[in-house]
């Protein structure tokens, strides 16, 4: 409890800390931030819907990338059923505590009412979409090098997010492969005696399924590095609407770097101050000698979010009295190391 506690305290700081930060940034040309939101919406409106607009692909394709992980584990939810789940996620991933995790949480409580048998495997999909997102980014970063070649000065965030990323392959190739966990010294007794032993073993095997479909992988690997590109173009829209002059090669590095910022869960308002801080960081060169733009591109991109996250607001609204989440279903002969 004390633990929870101190962690707790530790985000309100850190959420804190990050809203001041953007306050230090924006604040004293908030109204000239004002100001130019208007007359973007007043005289070039097309480029923010087109941000807008980038954001509904970056829906569709992540529902679509979602489904096929689903089908992969013969869970077949129609497109339409996907996308509710999708929105409802997004919803709670932007307006309540927790944010992408506790999107992700709530698309895991939804889930498993459209399953019966495999509701492991529904649950686990969440978490393997989020890990090919993540590995999305990854890849446009790659491209993002090959087309700018560091020319901007970004290099050692890029190297820093560069090093996370193989870390975090590499785990997954020795959490994938189970003859090594077989060889690990007394892993086989340690795992007989966890809690919950054949839930985690049944999840454990919902990821390892994957390794047998690797069509699957590539193609939701494909598709979130398309997505990963479509995100740097909304904010390209948004950008070039406000008058900056940047080069869209070097939004590929910038949004990815955001997004990176703003996938960890250190605020304990969600995406709210984690996102827009790390937007105010990265683009304070780009709108250096232009004030009220940097405040402007913050609240522009947080429109556009919450704007989709309230659609998803209508959906939970209208579908969560016809969703009732169902019993977990145990499974005694699933074990690690069978499929």
């Amino acid at each position: 409890m004390k633990k929870k506690l101190l962690f707790s305290f530790l985000k309100v700081v850190i959420g804190a800390a990050l809203l001041s930060f953007i306050v230090w940034k924006i604040g004293p040309d908030w109204a000239e931030s004002k100001r130019i939101v208007a007359d973007l919406f007043k005289n070039r409106l097309g480029f923010f819907i087109s941000g807008v607009l980038c954001f509904c692909v970056v829906v569709l394709l992540g529902t679509y990338r979602w489904q096929l992980l689903l089908r992969a584990h013969q869970v077949n939810l129609r497109f339409l059923e996907v996308l509710k789940l999708f929105f409802i996620g997004h919803f709670f991933s932007q307006f309540m505590p927790g944010g992408i995790a506790g999107g992700d949480i709530v698309k895991s409580f939804y889930i498993s009412a459209h399953t019966d048998d495999r509701k492991h495997e529904a649950v686990t999909t969440i978490f393997m979409d989020r890990m090919i997102g993540v590995f999305g980014l990854f890849g446009v970063l790659i491209i993002a090098i090959a087309v700018n070649l560091g020319s901007y000065g970004y290099g050692k965030k890029v190297i820093f997010v560069l090093i996370f990323f193989a870390a975090v392959a590499l785990l997954m190739l020795l959490f994938f492969n189970k003859g090594l966990m077989k060889r690990i010294p007394r892993m086989t007794d340690i795992l007989d005696r966890i809690p919950y032993r054949d839930f985690i073993a049944r999840t454990y095997n919902a990821f390892h399924y994957y390794k047998d479909r690797k069509f699957v992988l590539l193609v939701t690997l494909l598709f979130s590095t398309i997505i990963h590109v479509v995100l740097a173009a909304m904010v390209y829209f948004v950008a070039v609407g406000l008058g900056l002059e940047t080069p869209f090669r070097k939004y590929l590095i910038l949004v990815s770097l955001v997004n990176f910022v703003g996938s960890i869960p250190i605020s304990p308002l969600g995406t709210v101050g984690t996102l827009d801080g790390a937007y105010v960081y990265f683009f304070q060169n780009e709108t250096s000698g232009k004030p009220g733009i940097l405040g402007a591109l913050a609240l522009l991109i947080r429109l556009i979010y919450a704007f989709w996250g309230l659609i998803g607001l209508f959906v939970w609204l209208f579908i969560k009295s016809q969703m009732r989440p169902a019993g977990v279903v145990k499974s005694d002969n699933m074990q690690i190391g069978k499929q």
